[in-house]
């Protein structure tokens, strides 16, 4: 152990030595920690926040009732795919949060292999992802910088996130009670004067300055698809703040232009993830998710703006062909009867056929059952239906819709990178 490089290599932390630097970002490390005691768990890792040592001191001490009332909530988080905070502390001044070891790559560096994904794979960590932001958000909180860094991809087709907290903690926005405000974008610059996360992934609301909300993480969850789709984000360019303002300013490039494979209705339930006005997206994942299972499904071809499960089953039930009411037999009649009524009725044609206006046969059926419903055929699809002038929804029936099928593994380094947009 290099102690002389790493002043923190060696240091013990509730009963635990710091033996390896795990990974180091611009303001946290993580080590792999090791402790004798038998009543505690052997191993497990511990996260220090590498706070600048010219921090002022009522900083400091705002930062510690920050991350001392955050740490008491996501201390009690537990869901399936989170990896949860077993404990967060003070000592000698040191920062630290303590995990559960794991193992794995983010999807960060799973899109560095696997460029573009189909849609299918996709679906496989979209759902998880979903399920968890879902959670957070009935909890009350917000992952607000959410991003691909943040994705662990484990064996066994397993998915978890990670850094819940960690981003929004660091911000030194609310920290210090009046901040020189050398440029209009100093609320996206952390303790150490850094901006905070990737701007690829950046809510356009938060760009702006506002807190951010639940409708904040549906964009990021949008910028991901957009980018395991076409192999790479909407946006790009050179500097933070370039990236960051066309967030606001810059037209949403076509995904089916980029990828000509996903179909268009696809690429509509992708855009509505990214609408710049958060009233105007998806306003939770399951929704967005719901949109992006139907389009697979060959059910939904773009998602409406609410009630997106509800307004399915209303379309389903549209669709189905009426069926006409019984019409009751007659009576049944004698011999006789029968030949008395055809006898009628042949003298009825024949006092008629003289005249110059022909007459309506008396067929014995009233005017009611002449009106048969009109019944559509289960085959139609429906026409298209614009809402306004800025969204049109193509809403599309199958009489035997067919059931999604989701492959069992995650996609592999060894997947198909060749032939991009492909099963």
């Amino acid at each position: 152990m290099d102690t002389a490089k790493d002043p923190f290599l060696g240091r013990k932390i509730r009963g635990y030595r710091l033996e390896e630097l795990r990974n180091r970002g611009n303001m946290t490390a993580t080590y792999h920690a090791r402790t004798r005691e038998l009543w505690l768990v052997p191993e497990l890792f511990i996260t220090i926040f590498l706070l600048p040592q010219a921090l002022p001191h009522s900083t400091r001490r705002n930062f510690q009732t920050r991350f001392e009332r955050e740490g008491e909530q996501l201390v009690t988080f537990r869901h399936a795919h989170l990896f949860p905070l077993y404990g967060y502390g003070v000592q000698e001044g040191i920062f630290y949060h303590i995990h559960p070891m794991f193992s794995g790559e983010t999807l960060a560096q799973r899109l560095k292999q696997q460029r573009q994904w189909t849609p299918h794979e996709v679906l496989t960590i979209l759902n998880p992802i979903a399920d968890l932001l879902d959670f957070i958000h009935e909890q009350g909180q917000a992952y607000h910088y959410f991003n691909s860094s943040n994705v662990l991809l484990l064996d066994k087709a397993d998915v978890k996130l990670i850094d819940l907290g960690t981003i929004a903690m660091l911000r030194l926005r609310g920290l210090e009670e009046s901040i020189t405000q050398a440029t209009m974008y100093e609320h996206l610059k952390n303790v150490a004067g850094n901006y905070l996360s990737p701007p690829e992934y950046l809510a356009p609301e938060i760009v702006r300055g506002a807190e951010g909300d639940p409708r904040s993480d549906v964009y990021s969850l949008g910028i991901m698809l957009f980018e395991l789709l076409s192999g790479a984000p909407p946006f790009t360019g050179s500097s933070y703040l370039e990236v960051a303002r066309k967030h606001i300013n810059e037209p949403l490039p076509s995904l089916h232009e980029i990828a000509p494979a996903i179909p268009v209705a696809l690429e509509l339930v992708v855009n509505h993830a990214l609408h710049r006005d958060p009233g105007r997206r998806f306003q939770t994942v399951r929704e967005l998710v719901t949109a992006y299972t139907h389009v697979l499904n060959e059910r939904l071809y773009t998602p409406k703006q609410a009630g997106i499960a509800l307004r399915i089953e209303k379309i389903r039930e549209m669709a189905a062909p009426a069926i006409p009411p019984p019409v009751p037999l007659p009576a049944p009649q004698s011999r006789q009867q029968q030949q008395r009524v055809i006898s009628s009725k042949l003298e009825q044609s024949v006092s008629s056929s003289d005249r110059t206006t022909p007459k309506a046969r008396d067929n014995g059926l009233t005017s009611a059952s002449l009106q048969r419903p009109e019944v559509e055929s289960a085959s139609q699809s429906f026409p298209q239906v614009v809402s306004d002038p800025d969204e049109t929804f193509l809403l599309a029936w199958r009489s035997e819709p067919q059931e999604l099928s989701i492959p069992g593994n995650m996609p592999t380094e060894s997947s198909d990178r060749n032939r991009p947009g492909t099963e």
